[in-house]
């Protein structure tokens, strides 16, 4: 009999997931019964999958306690997937156009390369001071800007510039203007890494929201959500966070891939 290798692949993926949770269990067990340990970690200190699962179903929803509202995981993830979106779209307007204009255009290219070269090297990290005290608000939002517009500016270029000459040759022959060549011709032909661009970046502007919300101290967000965890002691909800955070980039990787086959369909 015949097993399907989507199945197959399946089923291996579940298997590797059990035998992950399985392993961090029996490890902080040993390491709280003096059996094993390692150099420089309080594996003690990690909470198990179970305490962490308790501490996810507990921390949710927005609790109320008198005149203290505690707000739910699901709140801090809205927020945080907001921001994400908010500054993906932002650099998908800004980056795709650029992208463009620096592949199809030489000296437009020339021009702003070593600028583009210069700031992409600048980690998003590093432009958290800038959004702390420089600008008013959007702080988040513009952290996300910066890790997501580059991967798509870059892509862009490379689909522009990986465009095969004789399908631009064809349709300069047959007369097309260059609005027509753009729309026509260009866009089409790099579309796929253009998506491949902001899925790359959206992954790092995921990463950079986090960072900037334990930084910025946004008063929602999962970034400040863990972290605050972490002042308190509350490890088991500290860690039920950061594995929300891993799942969300993990399902918007995924959905951007089956966006991108389905309406794609020259794509793998």
């Amino acid at each position: 009999m015949k097993v399907d290798p989507g199945k197959k692949g399946f089923v291996i993926n579940i298997l590797s997931l059990i035998c992950f949770v399985v392993l961090w269990h029996f490890l902080i067990i040993l390491a709280r019964n003096d059996i094993f340990n390692i150099p420089f970690i309080r594996l003690r200190d990690i909470p198990t999958p179970i305490e962490t699962w308790y501490a996810f179903v507990g921390s949710l929803f927005t609790q109320i306690h008198g005149p203290a509202l505690t707000y739910g995981i699901m709140e801090h993830m809205q927020a945080s997937l907001l921001r994400v979106i908010e500054g993906g779209i932002i650099a998908f307007i800004v980056g795709v156009p650029l992208g463009i204009g620096m592949g199809y255009s030489k000296p437009i290219g020339n021009i702003l390369n070593p600028i583009i070269e210069i700031v992409r090297n600048m980690p998003p990290m590093a432009w958290i001071p800038l959004a702390v005290f420089i600008l008013v608000a959007g702080g988040s939002i513009f952290i996300v800007f910066i890790g997501t517009v580059f991967p798509i500016i870059l892509n862009t270029i490379h689909g522009v510039k990986s465009i095969d000459e004789r399908l631009v040759d064809a349709a300069k022959t047959l007369g097309a203007s260059e609005s027509q060549m753009i729309t026509k011709v260009i866009i089409p032909s790099a579309f796929p890494s253009i998506i491949a661009g902001l899925r790359i970046g959206l992954g790092v502007g995921w990463m950079a929201i986090v960072a900037a919300e334990m930084v910025i101290r946004s008063p929602v967000g999962l970034g400040y959500f863990i972290w605050n965890m972490g002042d308190l002691g509350r490890y088991p909800e500290m860690v039920a966070g950061m594995i929300v955070i891993g799942i969300i980039g993990y399902i918007m990787n995924i959905s951007i891939l089956l966006l991108q086959k389905r309406f794609i369909k020259w794509v793998d």
